[in-house]
């Protein structure tokens, strides 16, 4: 035996043996039982151990095959459960610091050359060793030979960033964790220190940028988990913290960035440490340790973190000074701290959004943990941080980066700081940021919104904003090139001053209204002839004297008296000495000046000419002294009208001029007189006499001066947006702006407007609806503006049914649209469809005029008799039509009646109610071409059906009777179905079929009810629906190959629909037929009704029986009809001794239902209809087996049922929702019976 173990130590260690045998006789060794060696664990390690290392130290030649087959056998022994159990076991091994070395330099070889070979095997070792603490120990020791094995992994992941595999991770994590562990417990922070900023500060920081941006998780690599992403950042963030920012070097940090001797303090081993934060911030923007555009970017992540490592650590009650001193040095590592002019504007986009934000984070470091008092910087440190500060916003102002988010947050926190380190500077900030910014993506626009917000409300609460007025005022009136700038007040700008001015007092609104009228009249009026910049500049301030005096807090009767007075002596001059001015260079003939001068001009004065008008009214109904205060004109002639003017002093002459001139362009000035013809409306309809002929004549006129002024805009459409403020309508946003006046003041307008104008809003309103849910746009975000956004408002408005005039000619225009379609599908030409379907060319079935509805009265004895509508219908429904329509007539024909399904239709007249459902019977009487899907026939039919039944709801239900009988409508349904059933390549149990039949079902039901309500001679109409339902069901001795369209499965089952639905008309027919003791035809009805039904349900039953569950319409029906059976027989004296007709059928849907029940559990129709039937077949004694007991069968499936719902939780909600009256007789006592005796029996 010696010689066995002897001989295999000595091969191993043979010149002579191949290396080949070697490896195998050392793998042998390992796994083989019956090698013995003493220590041979030891002895196989030790062997792999060194060849390694003689062959890395070029003392042994091997194959690279060879090595890399060595380092598998040594991973293979560090992995194997073997060893790990004779370490659990409290054997040691010992690793040679000789194996640490050459893993570490093969780390850094992977690094520096990107070799690829044996990388994985060499990692595996490493984690082998890592993760096992009898084996890591040996790192703990050597805390050298672990930090460089930290910084070579980091080195490799952050180099090779392209051969990195997922393996490398893990074994960071772990060396990580145990570098971790290392630094807790060590006692001299100067070696710390020392380790983490020479070796680890600049492989980690690049590591933890590199993870940031995401290098590895993106384009759906799956190299890093996030997770394990999140971890090792957070353990890179440890590691700096415990290394760089320990407490023992606070008195380094203080003497280093305080100048001040920390004589009283012994500094022991820190006495020689100078400096930490320059050996940080050296090492950090130190040249050559990666890319330099990678560089940059990791500095500027970079910095933000060290701050706040250094604030979490050291911050506390005195040492803010400290703090904010750590902060210029890491500001300085920057490249835009410290960059010439020239390479400053060299910089792209790119770089300063990266810059900035890292700015943005040193900020709010500062910001959020209250480093900057601005009293103890002034007092006691002499404004060092105010003017570190001043300099910071004179970089980002001087270096405007408008499309940069960060740039606007920066200059928010700062401002957020003290406002007074931006106010030197507040007109290049006003310019820079606001009214000489291009600003058009929306990350940037919710910026800027933030930043001018925050400008507002801190001069507000300064009650200085009337100076921030004059600051704005002076950068718009400086001279500009005015044609580059957006408008002043856009969206979100213009959200900020609606915001803030609600909630300042009146007299600074007041004092800002007049600084802009003085710097009108002063800086702009006096030049504006014939200048296109002035022209220009004019416009903007309109727009904001607009916003100032519209969103302003109004007046009302407890304001106080000065103020009131001021208000109308400033609503005085400003009418008399800048509306009016305006408005007169307007109508002076200007030969010479350019079209876009009159244009701006105009639209500027009309602007204020609006908000003036409109002021002045609302002042005057809230305000009662400033009604009572004389105004700018008491001294002019009177109005010859009673009727209020568009504005007080203008001429109806000049208004002529000032139309004529609006009509040449589309553009703010156009809608402002819009505008200001709407707010003559209001005026009008306050006054008293309203009623008159006058008021009614102006009030038609003004409605038509404003539908009319877009009209020919809206008839070219637009597929442009407009943010709803006033400045920014132009010629391609007018449209939208004038659609919106339009629809948000219908209310108004639409009792004023002739017939044909209705007709016109009807035709644009349906033609800008969205036709795709892609034009809807997305539902999470606020989209500006658009024409089908408005018109898809207003057609779900709760406003528009009440607008009757409105609405009809809406619903007409889109019946008149449906039977257009159908007119460009007619097959034999206009007078064949004209014999057949009169309805569709009834040219004006009502003439719509303020509000009154004048439709062709229909009579019992009518243009058009019962039967021959009737007639029609189902000639068209038997396949008869003229009319062919292909899928795309369909689809447009559908989105159509998704428009009419938005209209509420249940308070219709009734001549318009019943001409939409002789629409709606026709449509779905069409014949269908080929090009049609069967998806989509089925979604029509849908439609329209589900429509049908909504019309049968509506107040106007009766009126259909008076054109045709129940009997009619039931065979014209039928017929059609049975024929389009054919088209429907769905299964039985299809989703979407059984939603059309319960659609279908309801639709049916209702004319039956309203048959038995009104009594409307319900045995002749139950007579005639029978016979006909007779005459389509199947009959057995029909000819092979002669199947008729009802005969599919899915025919049969519309037909046991309908007969389950006459059924179930007919069953409370008898019973209240018999307490009265009438005739026997109703019963004699329910009889052929059931067995015409027990029949079709048969057939239905066998195809469920095939291998599949019960279909839900035979579930719905088999219940139906055991309620009509035991009726029936309970006539006779009761069911005991007399045979159910149909006995054999319950009794096997009885056996299936009980098989079946628990997997209805999910289906709350088929259970609610499956329950129903037992609970009938409870109380029918002579149907129960009599070898088996129904109510212990019925109890055990629901204990099934309730145990599939998981009882305790789900049962009460799913009985409720089951709702049926019988089931408490034998479902309550059962569960009453488990609780107390646990049996079912």
């Amino acid at each position: 035996m010696a010689a066995v173990y002897s001989g295999i130590s000595l091969k191993l260690k043979s010149k002579t043996t191949s290396w080949e045998d070697k490896l195998k006789l050392a793998h042998f060794a390992w796994i083989s039982h019956q090698c013995v060696l003493p220590n041979k664990e030891q002895v196989l390690l030790d062997w792999a151990r060194q060849s390694l290392v003689a062959f890395y130290k070029k003392k042994l030649e091997l194959t690279e095959d060879i090595v890399e087959r060595l380092w598998i056998y040594m991973d293979n022994i560090l992995h194997s459960r073997k060893l790990q159990n004779l370490l659990k076991n409290g054997k040691t091994i010992n690793l040679q610091i000789s194996l640490l070395k050459i893993i570490n330099e093969r780390m850094a070889e992977f690094a520096l050359l990107g070799s690829q070979r044996s990388i994985c095997v060499v990692l595996s070792c490493c984690q082998g060793i890592l993760s096992t603490p009898a084996l890591a120990v040996i790192y703990t020791a050597r805390q050298e030979l672990t930090v460089d094995l930290l910084s070579q992994l980091c080195w490799l992941a952050c180099r090779q960033p392209g051969a990195v595999m997922p393996q490398l991770f893990e074994v960071l994590h772990l060396t990580l964790g145990l570098y971790l562990s290392i630094q807790r417990q060590q006692v001299n922070p100067r070696r710390t220190f020392g380790e983490v900023t020479t070796h680890l500060l600049q492989p980690c920081l690049v590591l933890r940028h590199l993870l940031l941006a995401g290098t590895w998780t993106q384009a759906g690599q799956g190299l890093l988990r996030p997770a394990l992403g999140r971890d090792i950042r957070s353990q890179i963030e440890a590691v700096l913290r415990g290394g760089a920012f320990q407490a023992e070097l606070l008195p380094s940090y203080k003497e280093e960035l305080l100048e001040q001797q920390q004589g009283d303090t012994k500094m022991g081993a820190m006495k020689n440490l100078l400096a930490p934060l320059g050996t940080v911030t050296a090492r950090l923007v130190d040249a050559g340790y990666c890319e330099p555009s990678l560089q940059a970017a990791v500095v500027a992540n970079s910095v933000a973190l060290l701050y706040k490592l250094f604030v979490d650590s050291y911050l506390k009650e005195g040492n803010q000074l400290l703090c904010f001193k750590v902060l210029p040095p890491l500001f300085g590592c920057l490249r835009i701290s410290h960059l010439r002019e020239e390479q400053l504007q060299a910089l792209s986009a790119s770089d300063w959004t990266v810059e900035l934000l890292a700015l943005e984070q040193l900020l709010n470091s500062v910001a959020s943990s209250t480093i900057y008092n601005i009293a103890t910087d002034r007092i006691r440190h002499g404004e060092t941080q105010f003017r570190f500060y001043r300099r910071l916003a004179e970089t980002l102002l001087n270096h405007p980066q408008a499309p940069v988010p960060a740039w606007f947050r920066c200059l928010k926190a700062l401002l957020s700081l003290n406002h007074l380190i931006l106010e030197p500077d507040l007109d290049d900030l006003l310019a820079s940021a606001w009214i000489d910014a291009e600003v058009a993506e929306s990350r940037t626009q919710k910026a800027q919104e933030a930043l001018i917000g925050t400008l507002f409300q801190t001069f507000a609460k300064l009650r200085q904003v009337p100076r921030l007025f004059g600051e704005v005022l002076g950068v718009i009136c400086r001279p500009a090139a005015e044609a580059l700038r957006l408008p002043v007040l856009s969206a979100g700008p213009a959200a900020v001053l609606r915001e803030c001015l609600p909630d300042l007092p009146p007299s600074q609104v007041l004092d800002a209204w007049a600084l802009i009228l003085e710097s009108f009249q002063s800086l702009v009026l006096p030049d504006l002839q014939g200048d296109m910049d002035m022209a220009l500049k004019s416009l903007s301030l309109s727009s904001l004297l607009h916003c100032v005096m519209v969103h302003a807090r109004s007046l009302d009767g407890d304001s106080p008296l000065p103020v009131v007075r001021r208000t109308r002596r400033t609503m005085d001059e400003t009418l008399r000495g800048l509306v009016k001015p305006l408005l007169d260079l307007l109508c002076k003939p200007q030969p010479s000046v350019p079209e876009p001068w009159q244009q701006r001009v105009g639209d500027s004065a009309l602007l204020l000419a609006h908000t003036w008008a409109q002021v002045d009214t609302v002042l005057g109904l809230s305000c009662d002294p400033y009604r009572s205060e004389p105004g700018a004109l008491a001294g002019t002639a009177p109005e010859p009208s009673s009727l209020p003017p568009l504005l007080p002093g203008v001429e109806a002459r000049q208004w002529k001029e000032i139309e004529e001139f609006a009509a040449q362009s589309n553009s703010l000035g156009r809608y402002c007189l819009e505008q200001l013809h709407l707010q003559r409306m209001k005026n009008t309809l306050l006054q008293a006499s309203v009623q008159s002929e006058e008021a009614l004549l102006a009030l038609r006129r003004d409605a038509a001066y404003i539908l009319g002024s877009g009209r020919a805009s809206l008839s070219r459409g637009t597929t442009a947006s407009w943010d709803g403020q006033v400045g920014t309508v132009s010629a391609l946003t007018y449209p939208v702006a004038h659609w919106h006046l339009v629809m948000s003041n219908l209310t108004i307008l639409a009792s004023y407007l002739c017939p044909d104008d209705l007709r016109y809003l009807a035709d644009i309103l349906l033609r800008t609806l969205p036709t795709s849910k892609a034009q809807e746009g997305p539902a999470e975000e606020e989209p500006d503006i658009t024409l089908e956004e408005i018109s898809k408002a207003v057609l779900h408005s709760p406003l528009l049914p009440e607008m009757q005039s409105l609405h009809s000619a809406l619903l007409l225009r889109v019946t008149a649209s449906c039977a257009g379609i159908l007119c460009a599908g007619a097959q034999g030409g206009p007078a064949l469809l004209r014999q057949q379907l009169p309805w569709l060319f009834e040219g004006d079935y009502a003439v719509v005029a303020h509000g009154e509805s004048r439709f062709p009265k229909v009579r019992s004895e009518g243009v058009e008799p019962r039967g021959e509508i009737a007639q029609n219908l189902l000639s068209l429904a038997r396949g008869d039509s003229p009319v062919q329509l292909e899928g795309e007539q369909l689809e447009s024909i559908l989105r159509l009646l998704e428009v009419l399904s938005a209209l509420q239709l249940d308070s219709l007249p009734p001549p318009c109610h019943v001409h939409c459902v002789l629409l709606l019977l026709s449509l779905a009487g069409t014949v269908l071409g080929s090009s049609c899907s069967p998806s989509l026939t089925l979604r029509f039919l849908m439609t329209c059906y589900r429509l049908l039944g909504y019309l049968q709801r509506g107040k106007s239900a009766q009126s259909v009777l008076r054109v045709m009988y129940v009997s009619d409508i039931f065979e014209i349904t039928l017929t059609s179905l049975f024929k389009a059933s054919r088209r429907f390549l769905v299964d039985m149990d299809d989703p979407s079929w059984l939603e059309f039949l319960q659609v279908v079902g309801t639709f049916l039901e209702q004319p039956l009810q309203v048959l038995l309500q009104r009594k409307l001679s319900p045995e002749l109409n139950f007579g005639k629906i029978l016979a006909f339902l007779s005459s389509s069901q199947l009959r057995p001795e029909a000819a092979p190959g002669t199947r008729s369209e009802d005969q599919t499965p899915l025919g049969q089952q519309l037909l046991l629909v309908s007969l389950t639905k006459l059924c179930q008309a007919l069953g409370p027919l008898v019973k209240e037929q018999e307490q009265h003791e009438a005739l026997e035809a109703p019963r004699e009805l329910l009889q052929a009704a059931v067995v015409q039904a027990g029949a079709v349900l048969q057939l239905c039953a066998a195809r469920g029986a095939r291998g599949r569950r019960l279909p839900p319409p035979v579930l719905s029906s088999v219940a139906s009809l055991l309620e009509a059976d035991v009726a029936l027989c309970s006539g006779h004296g009761g069911t005991d001794h007399v045979l159910l007709p149909h006995a054999a059928l319950y009794q096997a849907v009885y056996s299936q239902i009980l098989s079946e029940l628990p997997d209805l559990a999910g289906d709350t129709p088929s259970l609610q209809a499956a329950v129903q039937f037992l609970t009938l077949f409870f109380l029918a004694p002579e149907l129960h087996p009599q070898k088996e007991s129904v109510f212990t069968s019925v109890f055990q499936s629901v204990r099934k049922v309730l145990a599939g719902l998981h009882f305790r939780r789900y049962h009460t909600m799913t009985w409720e929702k089951l709702s049926l009256p019988g089931v408490r007789f034998w479902c309550l006592p059962s569960l009453h019976l488990s609780c107390d005796s646990g049996s079912g029996s």
